[in-house]
Formats: structure tokens, C-alpha cells, sequence
């Protein structure tokens, strides 16, 4: 058994199941004498529902995903050499791909027991677009391991880009500021109470994941006591049975004891009227 065995075991489970199978291959590397793997699984964390959804993706679609993530290596190599108006129909497609396989995951996790919502929807959507931009992030998305959501970390935008067809011989427009009547400020306050909301969210998610991580750490803690007690009570239960095997044992002897003694006794007496009956001949 390794860690990488371990992991890719958890990793695919029900979300249920993963800290009490964790617990387990914790306890049989420690029965194998293996403290620094039981310390590294315990160190294994438990994904949110984005994570596992992806997790499970992976592995019951891979040639999808497989599909998908070589038409975003063909695109980005592509890029330079294409006009933008077939860089923006390529990027349409690989925007309906993206979109089919967030949707072929949801329905990978309800085969497997679990209603997922748009959000987690979006989410699925948003990190196999990530993983599209990033060859980094497509390889932690193929490992599937991951605890979580993944996001685009590189520069510039998330999608190809291209600079728009334009005739030679075209003058580039004049730039201009309209002022903003009020059905566009409504629309920029929105759009920033939207972003906020959006913001509230993400922290309030990241708190309920490191809630989640204090838990299963919580748990983790509580297997191993109940397993450290459990293995006292186990020990002192034989010696309960060996003192009490071991004190019949002592009151068989004081049988033997007595009887001996008993026997002593008698045969004392014996010599003692033996003697006494040759003392007066």
C-alpha cells in the first residue's frame, strides 16, 4: 500500500465514505508498522462537492476530458496562426464543449447518488475552462485529486484571443466617452452589488472549507482515540481474564495445599503413637 494508492482510492469514493475509509487505511498502516504513511494519509483532505465532482469526471469520462483538453492544446497552439474570426468560432466551440462536460459531470454525480446545483455547475464549468488556458491546472485536473474548485493563475485573458480582422485600408475609429445616462449607471450598480455578492460567496465558501477541514481533522482525531481506547480496553479485558485464570489457578493450589498439609498431619500423629508404643516395650 501507498500514499499515491491511498489517494487515488479516496479520491474517487462517495464523499461519505471518505474519512471513515481514510480512517481505516490509516489504522492498517499502522498495524504494518508504517507511522509516516499513516501520518501522510491522515494529512489527506476531504474535497468539497466541486472537487469530488471533478474527481469522479475524470475517471468516468476520461476520453471525454481527454477529448476536450487536447482541443484546447490544438487551440492555444493554433492561435498565432489564425484570423480572429475563426479564433472567436473556435473559441465558441470550445465554450459548448466546456458547457457539455460540466453537464456530463453533473449527471456522472447524480448517477452516484447526488443532486449537484447550477453553482456547482458553474464551478465544474469554470475550472475545465482554467484547466483549458493552463497546462498546470490540466494536469492537477487529470490526476483527479483535487480538493476543490481551480482557477486560471496565468496573465493576460482566460479565452484565445486574436486581433479582430480588420481591412488594411480601414481608419481605426475615434475614441469616445458618452456620458452615462441613467439606465447604465443602474446597470454598472448592479453589475458591482452582483460582484459583491459574488465576492461574499467565495469567502463564505472558502470559511465553510476550512470548517469542513477542521471537522474531518476532528474526526481523524476522534478514530484514533476511540481506536487507542478500544485497544486499552481490549488489553485490559486479557488481563482480567489472566488474573482470573490466574486465581483459580492459586485456589486449586491451596487444595493441594490443605490436603498435603492434611496428609502431614496424619502422618505425624503416626509416628508419634509408633513411637510412643516402642517407648514402652
Amino acid at each position: 500500500m501507498t500514499l499515491d494508492d491511498v489517494a487515488d482510492e479516496l479520491y474517487g469514493l462517495d464523499p461519505a465514505d471518505f474519512v471513515r475509509v481514510r480512517t481505516e487505511r490509516q489504522k492498517q498502516a499502522r498495524a504494518d508498522g508504517d507511522k509516516a504513511l499513516a501520518k501522510d494519509i491522515g494529512a489527506l483532505r476531504k474535497p468539497t462537492t466541486v472537487g469530488w465532482v471533478l474527481n469522479v469526471l475524470v475517471r468516468d469520462a476520461e476520453d471525454e476530458v481527454g477529448d476536450l483538453f487536447d482541443l484546447g492544446e490544438a487551440l492555444r497552439e493554433a492561435q498565432q496562426h489564425l484570423s480572429g474570426a475563426t479564433l472567436r468560432t473556435l473559441t465558441k466551440q470550445r465554450q459548448r464543449a466546456v458547457r457539455a462536460l460540466a453537464t456530463r459531470a453533473a449527471e456522472i454525480a447524480a448517477d452516484r447518488g447526488h443532486e449537484v446545483g447550477d453553482d456547482v455547475t458553474r464551478e465544474v464549468a469554470s475550472s475545465l475552462g482554467a484547466a483549458l488556458a493552463d497546462p498546470a491546472v490540466a494536469d492537477d485536473v487529470r490526476a483527479g485529486r483535487l480538493l476543490g474548485a481551480v482557477e486560471y493563475s496565468g496573465f493576460g485573458p482566460l479565452g484565445l484571443v486574436a486581433v479582430p480582422d480588420t481591412p488594411e485600408d480601414a481608419t481605426p475609429p475615434e475614441p469616445s466617452s458618452p456620458p452615462e445616462d441613467d439606465d447604465a449607471a443602474q446597470k454598472k450598480q448592479a453589475a458591482k452589488e452582483r460582484k459583491e455578492r459574488e465576492e461574499s460567496r467565495r469567502h463564505a465558501e472558502a470559511e465553510l472549507a476550512d470548517a469542513r477541514t477542521g471537522l474531518d481533522d476532528a474526526e481523524s482525531a476522534l478514530a484514533d482515540a476511540t481506536d487507542r481506547r478500544d485497544d486499552a480496553r481490549a488489553e485490559v479485558e486479557r488481563l482480567r481474564e489472566a488474573l482470573e485464570q490466574a486465581e483459580e489457578e492459586a485456589a486449586a493450589r491451596e487444595h493441594d495445599v490443605d490436603e498435603a498439609t492434611a496428609a502431614r498431619d496424619a502422618a505425624d500423629a503416626r509416628v508419634r503413637n509408633a513411637t510412643t508404643r516402642l517407648d514402652r516395650m
